[in-house]
């Protein structure tokens, strides 16, 4: 068990009174929210995302009589479809909405599986180029589907027959929320009272998090979009352009009866490197609450601070009645990566609980550079995008989780280092082997189904299943749940016992939740396989099977690679509220109880510095006696004894977790009796440990050699000065032509580093095929400069790459010039050698600027602010005796020399005309 260190695990929360009613518009539900019954409408089945069907045709005693009705491959249909599958069906009025991992939507006849319609983007070679590829659903509002796209549009699409409506970029309301600069949409939007909420995906890029509302004309339908952390360079932020983070990546919950939405944010990034961004990073981690016509904050509670493993809250909330204490009381719940549950009062955001265990082992140590960390859960979950169901009739919510481990090793390096990789503009996580640490030897990645009591928040009982929970539970009103594992079944399981009931192998890993349906008067359950390559191998298939009582029982080989033996039945497990620090007797896992964490202590020249630890291995809460045991390499030549105890030596001054493991069960016995071979295997996996343990103003003038000289100071309204100067990123130019030697116009140039953490996308090139674009350095830290990039391009349909192992080279802190040349669609980008070389860089701070009447004057030379805000601009003497005022421009700029706080700007960087968003009018003086 490892201590709480409640400096680092604090439960922040901040609650806002609403001092009158929520903002006016008609409450009244619009098709998504109450769908005809049979329909499954939104991502979630109702607005309130609580995934429980009407619906009591299929019961627990015709379940077993499920079988395929029809299965849609669509890569067979068209095989040029990315792998990989995680969409949530929708079903509206007879008609199966779905899309697949590069943003196709195909509608079919429910019933049959017929294609009635599919759409393709019009640039979907680009996806090809993404470091990302994942679509789960489109959604369905006021009689057509909406589709959020990787590259940051939003689509409409006419429901009956296919055709584009019309498609917006959503940067055009949300500042920046670009593909380029690490943005990109993977959930749909919710759709409420004629409008579309949703947030965007790319915590990991440092990305500065929002949630925003269009109307279904696709205008925008708040005034601005709800910023979830500090603008860049500012507050906790203040290092690098890439420490941000807190975006909403999975689908929001709607209280119909109030009009407040609900979301939940990512982590801050850097994501291991907790130093980078000091301090709690508020609304981070956290749930929100806003009013859903206006965008305005009700109240917001943040479930971990200052995360330095990547437990994001993501599993998309859910809002519901449910009784406590014999009350009715309106509830928000959500579980976290971190393995736990939490519930709120739906009004104010007051917790009832906090800290339910969702999974059996939560130890997470805090990093350490450059030292392996074993943490439980892995950064992927515990709960990750999973949703969950709560069922009215049991008083239940329904959890299906992964149970992962990993090791971390956090980046070794120093202050000064940490802080030049965000200066240089990489992607910066903070960890040096792999983006997500690496798999625990030794620990098998599995899941569990669990149901909690939310009268009293414990957990009701719990079983396992063989690989990580993905894609949620879905329940009915006839007493059924579903949930689909990375092992490829499809399971239903009684909601008041966790009997499982019926299984089906689809032959796929699966990571999403079934929807439920009515179609020509009979009831259906599908369900999307192909999985995702983050969890159990998957992201080699793209698959819908629909289910019907009475259809084929044939089932499919298991997917290759993946385990298929369900470790336990489901059990009792007394849950409750916690800290979650000791480990789990929860059903089918084998756990060591190893007491409270010993504290360091002084080395003594008197004694041998080591400690006695007493433990205990139990199964199901069963002492294993016989079972041997290795702490750290250490195999301990004594079993456990029949009350399943032990005792280990461990070092009591010195800083470090002891891992402890079974070695050996063959010869453990439970209560006098051998261990069944799936109790063995249970035994095996057995993990435990021992622990040991951050206006314009002044303004004068005066003659000087060349010009005027104007000084001043630009601050914030608090006096403090705005983020110095900084890098950006690099730009990258060139021509695209064909084998002809002619321009290419409309294509899109891609640069993505060979990590795949990164990837940028140019404009469409011009008449004369010219591009211009932006790329990072590397995310790995190198002593060689040369930074290797895959580059694509992208037209229509058509996506051109370099043959396989041929990437071209950039040099670190330098800018370059790339000319390509694209031949047919099957033939790769013609090799090159490696791009031209050109100094400068693209920087980001706040030049000051000054303005005649309206128009911007050119400066003779000017410096960027100090770290203090002071400025200069020399202007041409032929200004004498006018009145001016200064605009300031913050957007990036191209500069061909090293931009430094209070040193020369280049004259370029001064615009010869004011863009629509620069500001400008502030202060004035008249010049001498």
């Amino acid at each position: 068990m490892l201590p709480r260190l409640r400096s680092k695990l604090t439960i922040l929360a901040l609650t806002v009174v609403a001092g009158a009613a929520l903002a006016g518009g008609s409450l009244a539900a619009n098709s998504a929210t109450s769908g005809a019954v049979g329909d499954w409408s939104t991502f979630g089945g109702t607005v309130d995302q609580n995934r429980h069907s009407p619906l009591t045709d299929i019961t627990p005693a015709n379940v077993g009589q499920l079988g395929l009705a029809y299965s849609v491959d669509f890569a067979k249909l068209d095989p040029t479809i990315k792998k990989g599958q995680q969409s949530f069906p929708l079903i509206i009025g007879g008609t199966l909405y779905m899309t697949t991992a590069d943003d196709h939507i195909y509608a079919l006849d429910a019933a049959t599986g017929t294609v009635k319609w599919m759409w393709q983007p019009a640039n979907r070679a680009v996806f090809k180029n993404f470091g990302v590829v994942a679509n789960r659903g489109v959604a369905y509002c006021d009689g057509n589907i909406y589709l959020a796209t990787l590259d940051m549009h939003l689509v409409e699409i006419d429901a009956s027959t296919g055709k584009l409506i019309r498609q917006v970029l959503m940067s055009q309301a949300v500042p920046n929320a670009s593909a380029s600069f690490g943005y990109s949409e993977t959930s749909p939007a919710v759709c409420y009272d004629h409008t579309l909420l949703i947030g965007a995906a790319g915590s990991d890029y440092g990305v500065r998090g929002f949630f925003m509302a269009w109307k279904t004309d696709l205008s925008p339908a708040w005034s601005h979009p709800y910023w979830t952390i500090p603008p860049e360079q500012q507050s906790w932020r203040r290092l690098g352009r890439t420490v941000g983070g807190g975006a909403d990546w999975t689908p929001s919950a709607v209280d119909t009866t109030t009009g407040m939405v609900y979301f939940d944010t990512g982590p801050p990034a850097p994501l291991y490197e907790p130093s980078l961004r000091p301090g709690l990073n508020p609304r981070t981690d956290s749930v929100i609450a806003l009013d859903a016509h206006t965008g305005k904050q009700v109240w917001w509670q943040q479930q971990l601070a200052n995360d330095q493993w990547g437990y994001d809250t993501s599993q998309p909330p859910m809002v519901y009645t449910a009784k406590i204490g014999g009350k009715s009381q309106r509830i928000v719940s959500v579980a976290t990566k971190e393995g736990l549950w939490f519930a709120y009062d739906a009004k104010t955001g007051r917790p009832i609980y906090q800290r339910v265990k969702v999974i059996d082992q939560i130890e997470h140590p805090s990093l350490r550079p450059g030292q392996p960390v074993v943490i439980y859960p892995s950064s992927l979950g515990g709960l990750n995008y999973s949703p969950a169901s709560y069922d009215p009739t049991t008083n239940r919510v329904f959890n299906a989780a992964a149970e992962t481990a990993s090791v971390v090793v956090q980046s070794k390096l120093t202050a000064a280092e940490k802080t030049r990789h965000l200066l240089k503009g990489d992607v910066f996580l903070g960890v040096e082997n792999g983006n997500f640490g690496q798999y625990l030897k030794g620990f098998k990645d599995h899941g569990s189904i669990d149901a909690i009591d939310v009268a009293t928040g414990q957990v009701a009982w719990k079983f396992s299943t063989p690989e990580p929970e993905r894609g949620g539970v879905t329940t009915t009103a006839s007493g059924l749940g579903f949930a689909g594992d990375g092992d490829g079944v499809l399971r239903a399981f009684d909601t008041k016992t966790g009997t499982i009931l019926w299984h089906f192998q689809t032959g796929h890993q699966i990571a999403a939740g079934t929807s439920i349906f009515t179609a020509g008067g009979k009831e259906y359950v599908a369900i999307t396989s192909g999985g995702t390559p983050t969890s159990s191998n998957g992201g080699f298939a793209s698959v819908l099977d629909v289910f019907v009582v009475g259809g084929s029982q044939k089932e499919l080989p298991p997917p290759v690679g993946v385990a298929t033996t369900v470790a336990s039945a489901p059990a009792g497990t007394g849950g409750g509220s916690g800290s979650g620090g000791s480990a789990s007797k929860a059903a089918g896992s084998a756990a060591f109880s190893l007491g409270l964490p010993k504290a360091v202590r002084a080395w003594r020249s008197d004694g041998d510095n080591y400690d006695e630890v007493a433990g205990t291995l139990t199964l199901d809460g069963k002492p294993v006696a016989g079972a041997k045991l290795k702490v750290d390499a250490y195999r301990e030549p004594q079993a456990t004894d029949s009350s399943g105890g032990f005792t280990l030596e461990i070092d009591g001054t010195m800083a470090q977790r002891h891992p402890v493991a079974v070695i050996d069960a063959s010869h453990a016995r439970i209560a006098g009796h051998a261990l069944t071979a799936s109790q063995r295997d249970a035994v095996l996996s057995a993990r435990g440990g021992v622990n040991v343990g951050f206006q314009v103003t002044g303004l004068h003038a005066h003659k000087g050699q060349g010009g005027i000289v104007v000084q001043g100071r630009v601050s914030l309204a608090d006096g403090s000065a705005p983020p110095a100067v900084s890098l950006y990123s690099y730009r990258l130019t060139g021509r695209v032509v064909n084998a002809a030697g002619q321009p290419v116009v409309g294509a899109t140039v891609t640069t993505r580093t060979l990590d795949r953490d990164y990837w940028t996308l140019s404009e469409p090139t011009d008449k004369n095929g010219n591009y211009t674009s932006f790329f990072t350095a590397s995310a790995e830290e190198s002593t060689d400069p040369q930074v290797p990039f895959a580059v694509g391009v992208a037209k229509g349909a058509n996506s051109y790459s370099f043959p396989l192992n041929v990437n071209v080279v950039f040099q670190r802190l330098r800018s370059a010039k790339l000319d390509l040349t694209i031949s047919t669609p099957d033939k790769p980008l013609q090799k090159v050698a490696d791009p031209v070389v050109q100094p400068g860089a693209i920087y980001q701070g706040t030049l000051v600027g000054a303005v005649s009447g309206s128009r911007p004057i050119a400066p003779l030379s000017g410096t960027w602010p100090d770290r203090k805000g002071n400025f200069s601009l020399v202007l041409p003497s032929s200004l004498a005796g006018k009145t001016i005022s200064f605009y300031e421009a913050g957007a990036p700029r191209f500069s061909a020399f090293n931009a430094v706080a209070g040193k020369k700007a280049d004259r370029s960087s001064w615009s010869t005309q004011l863009g629509l968003s620069t500001p400008r009018g502030y202060g004035s003086i008249k010049l001498p």
